[in-house]
């Protein structure tokens, strides 16, 4: 048998040194600075600090705004409407629930500038990735549950993947409300355009 002890002692080493393998997975991170950190987590820790210090603010971030309203050149439709021409009337009333979840935290969160920003950031994702992955399954007429998996996959999981410690405690059903409140102010359609 092969002695397997190995000296590595003397080495003088400026980067990885083993007896044996070395297995370094590749990670991939999206949104960081120079520094490393996302710009959720700094959003976060801003939020940290501002809600410790009880620092209010009395606007709406513009980006948060731009969601929360109509855009002016589309024909308004309520949400009822809007899921019954893409075929997903039975998404109803879940649909509202969930909006009326989001929409309450929103309110909970109003006056901190922080937690608008992490909204409209979140909001933002959920537009970009829907009209990435689901609008063109709708444009080719995929099948329901089909458009129902890649949102799940493409659109909602990565979205909770971001929130890291959450600290505004955005849950799974309040993030597919940020999909219908999208949806009910214009910005996300399920039938073809």
């Amino acid at each position: 048998m092969a002695n397997t002890d190995i000296s590595q002692s003397d080495n003088v080493v400026g980067g990885d040194q083993a007896g044996r393998d070395i297995n370094k997975p590749t990670v991939i991170n999206y949104g960081l600075d120079s520094s490393g950190v996302t710009q959720i987590a700094k959003l976060i820790e801003k939020f940290r600090i501002e809600r410790a210090g009880d620092q209010l603010f009395q606007q709406t971030v513009e980006k948060l705004e731009h969601y929360s309203a109509q855009p002016v050149d589309v024909q308004f439709l309520s949400l009822e409407e809007k899921l019954d021409r893409g075929g997903c009337a039975g998404q109803l009333r879940f649909a509202k629930e969930t909006k009326e979840l989001f929409t309450k935290k929103l309110v909970q969160f109003q006056y901190f500038e922080s937690a608008q920003k992490i909204h409209a950031f979140l909001l933002a994702e959920i537009y970009s990735r829907f009209h990435r992955f689901v609008s063109p399954l709708i444009a080719e007429g995929a099948p329901t549950t089909v458009i129902n998996h890649v949102v799940q996959e493409d659109v909602l999981a990565p979205i909770l993947a971001l929130l890291g410690d959450n600290d505004l405690e955005i849950y799974s059903d309040e993030i597919n409300g940020m999909l219908y409140f999208l949806t009910g102010n214009c910005h996300i359609f399920w039938h073809k355009c």
